[in-house]
Formats: structure tokens, sequence, C-alpha cells
């Protein structure tokens, strides 16, 4: 479907899923407006860029008031590694969104799709079954609980002015360009450096995505005009930390005994299982990933190894 009437304007657009998500709505005909404190390039096929700190209320202001988009994709947010958990600036990044919705709204917009978290969901329930988006959300750190409130405050906002709003919850993902302290990226360049990784039980269940689908997941949800309300983006594919261990060596033909597991106590308060029920996003929005989670891990072990210049 062409979108070329359509202009998105898509934050953290620099970012780790900013940047596929920024090559799937070309790929999906959306002419973009790019967001990010220091652009990454000047205006190419379709995509023009603009310098913003969006935590300042004047230049909210203006990119609405200039771009006048028709559709908003908002990935910006505080995600410092091991830090955004706890940190204060989700509630700043609260205030601000909203208030970049309300300008969105007043300037004539017609569909958003903002960014949560499966941190929103109850992590302490009993059952492994994957979570749907009708289920209870008792957030249990202050990041899921500013998601959660930003979600509520959207929703009511899109209810009383009338655009459309959905609201993409992240599951795991990984990707190329990831922080090497991350649990993939970690396991990656431990076994391309033959270093031994200190891990966890291995036990946990968890739903991993690639940020290329992650981005094209987005750009079908943002395409899907009926869509509304939280949508989960994620496989739906459940699989052990220990068993991607295994994959990651068996792609690699490094020994799996590098990987550690059972080294270090799992996190208090960690979940169990993290899966998604990925019904709304296969069914509603028409999404399916293109290619396997062996697949992907395959191209971002490549992806370190020539980041670390190695055969």
């Amino acid at each position: 479907m062409s979108n070329s009437g359509r202009a998105v304007l898509l934050t953290g657009a620099s970012g780790f899923i900013g940047t596929p998500t920024l090559a799937a709505l070309r790929a999906a005909g959306f002419r973009v407006h790019a967001v990010a404190r220091q652009p990454q390039a000047e205006t190419s096929d379709g995509v023009t860029w603009h310098a913003a700190n969006l935590l300042t209320p004047d230049a909210r202001r203006h990119l609405m008031e200039r771009i006048r988009p028709t559709h908003l994709l908002h990935l910006a947010w505080y995600v410092e590694h091991g830090k955004f958990w706890t940190a204060p600036e989700n509630e700043v990044w609260v205030a601000a969104s909203l208030d970049l919705l309300n300008l969105f709204a007043a300037h004539g917009g017609q569909r958003a799709v903002l960014t949560g978290s499966c941190a929103e969901y109850d992590w302490t329930r009993g059952n492994g079954r994957p979570f749907r988006e009708t289920d209870l959300c008792t957030p249990a750190t202050p990041y899921g609980r500013a998601k959660l409130s930003l979600m509520e405050q959207a929703s009511a906002l899109a209810a009383r002015t009338g655009f459309a709003f959905a609201w993409a919850r992240f599951f795991l993902m990984f990707g190329f360009g990831e922080d090497p302290r991350r649990l993939i990226p970690s396991m990656i360049r431990g076994l391309i450096g033959n270093q031994e990784v200190a891990l966890s039980s291995g036990r946990q269940i968890r739903d991993f995505t690639d940020t290329r689908d992650i981005g094209a997941a987005l750009a079908a949800l943002l395409d899907a005009d009926t869509v509304t309300g939280a949508v989960n983006v994620a496989s739906g594919q459940a699989v052990t930390l220990r068993a991607v261990g295994a994959m990651l060596a068996e792609i690699s033909g490094k020994p799996e005994s590098l990987l550690q597991f059972g080294k270090l106590a799992d996190r208090e308060g960690e979940p169990p299982s993290l899966v998604a029920d990925v019904a709304r996003l296969a069914g509603e929005a028409g999404f399916k990933p293109v290619a396997t989670l062996e697949q992907r891990l395959a191209q971002c072990l490549d992806w370190h190894r020539a980041a670390l210049h190695q055969p």
C-alpha cells in the first residue's frame, strides 16, 4: 500500500529501535520526518532529519508547527542501560510525551503509535501462558508504571480529540548496534573472543525479537488505521536463555561451555516467563516476521564480528 500522502514524525530516529524503524517506514511508503538530538544525515530519499531536544517545550512546539504530520511514531525515551528501570527521567518523559501528543492533535494529527513495555504487566502471576493485551497490568518498576501511566493518559486524550491511537508493547529485543553490556551481545562477544561469560541459571523463558522485525511491525501497526489500544510487539516464540546460548554457540562454532550458566544468581523478582500473545499483531496489523530467531542471531553474530574486526 502506498502512503506517499502521509507524513510521519518519528522520534528517537537514530536510536537502537529507531534506525531499523526508519528503513521500515520508508519501505512502507511513508514520508518520514526523523527527529534526533544529533541527526544522522540531511534530507535524502523521503527522509528529512530534524535536530531537537524533545524535553524542551519550544522544540516540541516548533516541530509540530513546522511539520504538521499526519502520523506520529514516538520512540524517544530515557533508556540508559541498567539505570532506566528506576530513573526519575521516566516521569519527565511521560510529561513531555503527553505534551507532544497534545500538540500532534492540535495540529491535525490523524494516527499516533506510542511505545510501551512488557514491564507494564503483572510479573508475579502464577501461570506461564503468554501475556495478552487484556491481562492485568500492575507494573513493579518506576519504568513500567511510567509507561502504563502514559498509555492510560494518551488513550484518554485520543478519545477526547479524535485521533486514532495504538500502544506498541515491546517484549525483549536484540539487534545491530546493541549495547555490548546487554545479554545477547555479551554472549556473542564472549564466544567470539573465546572468553567465559558468567550468566544466571538460563532457565528463564523469554520472547526475543530482532529490531529489524520490530521496525517492520511498527510500520505495519502505524499503517493499520483501525487497530487501536495496546498491541504486543514481539515474536510470540518462547525460548529459554540457555537455548539462546546454545544457538549462538552452534552458530559461532565455539564451545557452549564458554557460557557459564548458573555462575550468577537469578535476579530477585525476575519473572520465570515473559512471552507475548501476538494474535493482535498478526491478525489485525497483519505482521509476520520474515526470518527465524536462529537466522537473526546469526546475522547479529556476523555484525559483532565485523564490529570487532574478527574473522
